[in-house]
């Protein structure tokens, strides 16, 4: 059984995992399969996604012909796909040992020629993508309407990656010239081009990342390390609880939290989803407005996916995992989500507000945190000793009662005015009756 291991045997190194079926049982599959292009040996054999196959080996020939355009360009052209077939056939044992489970794709030999043609292809289709764009190319097939979105969801898949080494040794061969020296190569980084392709297609601001480029293992970790940014002033060190008691684990939902005096307001000023805060001494709970569509739901799925697979070692790199968490706590059902979605807290792009619901309950069930140390625990621990206070909770119980509309308003009015009267009445009534006795 040990000599019939395809490969030395590790507990660690990994960075390209499959989703447990544990957690798949309990979600729909799309969150996590493509459904446009296989990038990878997970879903290469798939039967939909077969027709983008054809485009791959386009992509290539596009790949190696901008590079050499003249004359002499067959000759050019098949000298930098032998280039990169040798680059890429040096990088094959590493690239497979970044895989969870074993890539295999044949037999022996052939084996290793199918593995190397696979990464060839494949991040060749990656990165001739990312250069047209930057180049202002378009491809007739992401021009169709549902092509570009699915695209999109696909490279930021957990099971849908190559390692980035691989597509850096690409692209470093697309952009050598020997013929000038490197000091007169002017060329943006892979890094930079990426980065700017997906702040584009989002309407963010261009961002930069926080990682190097040998740091980064994949296309989804380069969007986490760019997109996915703690606050600025969140606690790196662990949290106190108040008076020597322990940290709380759960925070009431967003209906409870009404009730106990917590009002939602809209985080003012930001674009970062992390961002949440809660003043203890007013009650007020700011989270940053949020749309939640299709592809939100699978980026966010493939993103705590991410940093699930990061161990320990990382929990500093899971803030999204420890949000998520936060918001299914506030969210249980769509009564919540219309609260949140009032407060313009929200964007229910989704069928209903069951199917938002639904959503951050989905991504609770393959969330782990450590309580004890992540981001959101003062915001754990102050709304907990907010709802403990009385006075708030009898004030908003006020409110709900007897505010809660204009016509209540009108009520509460006419009946309080009728109870000063009654009362200035009885006050007089009293006074007339005590002078007329020692009168």
């Amino acid at each position: 059984m040990l000599e019939q291991l395809s490969r030395p045997a590790r507990l660690d190194g990994y960075s390209i995992y499959r989703v447990p079926a544990s957690v798949r049982d309990s979600v729909d599959n799309k969150h996590y399969e493509p459904r446009l292009v296989s990038i990878g040996p997970y879903h290469r054999s798939k039967h939909h996604l077969r027709a983008m196959e054809d485009r791959k080996r386009l992509y290539l020939l596009r790949f190696l012909h901008d590079q050499h355009d003249d004359d002499d360009g067959s000759g050019r052209r098949d000298g930098l796909l032998q280039d990169c077939v040798g680059r890429v056939r040096k990088l094959e044992a590493r690239a497979r040992a970044c895989y969870f489970e074993s890539p295999a794709t044949g037999d022996g030999e052939d084996d290793d020629d199918m593995f190397v043609e696979m990464l060839l292809l494949d991040g060749c289709f990656v990165v001739q993508l990312f250069i047209q764009w930057f180049c202002g190319a378009t491809d007739p097939v992401f021009d169709v309407g549902w092509n570009l979105p699915l695209l999109h969801t696909d490279l930021l898949m957990l099971e849908n990656q190559i390692p980035y080494f691989v597509l850096l040794a690409l692209y470093d061969a697309y952009s050598h010239d020997p013929n000038r020296p490197p000091s007169a190569r002017p060329k943006p980084s892979l890094t930079t081009i990426i980065t700017s392709y997906f702040s584009e297609k989002e309407g963010r601001q261009p961002a930069t990342t926080t990682a190097t480029e040998d740091a980064i293992d994949h296309l989804l970790h380069l969007y986490h390390s760019t997109f996915v940014m703690p606050p600025p002033d969140h606690l790196p060190a662990p949290v106190q609880a108040d008076c020597g008691g322990k940290l709380p684990r759960t925070i009431r939902c967003a209906k409870e939290l009404t009730m106990h005096g917590v009002k939602f307001v809209r985080k003012p000023e930001t674009t970062n989803v992390l961002d949440v805060t809660f003043c203890r001494d007013t009650g007020v709970f700011q989270i940053p407005r949020v749309a939640i569509e299709d592809s939100t739901c699978i980026r966010y799925m493939n993103l705590v996916a991410f940093e699930q697979c990061r161990g320990e070692a990382a929990v500093a790199e899971k803030h999204l995992t420890s949000y998520v968490v936060l918001m299914d706590y506030l969210i249980n059902t769509a009564e919540d989500v219309v609260i949140l979605d009032r407060a313009d807290v929200m964007e229910n792009k989704l069928a209903n507000e069951e199917e938002a619901a639904k959503f951050f309950n989905q991504l609770r069930l393959s969330s782990y945190i450590n309580y004890d140390d992540h981001y959101l625990a003062p915001v754990y621990r102050d709304v907990d000793a907010f709802c403990r206070r009385k006075w708030p909770k009898y004030k908003a119980k006020f409110r709900r009662d007897y505010l809660n509309s204009p016509w209540a308003i009108f009520g509460f009015c006419l009946a309080t005015t009728f109870a000063v009267i009654t009362l200035f009445n009885t006050i007089v009534t009293i006074l007339q009756t005590f002078f007329h006795l020692f009168k």
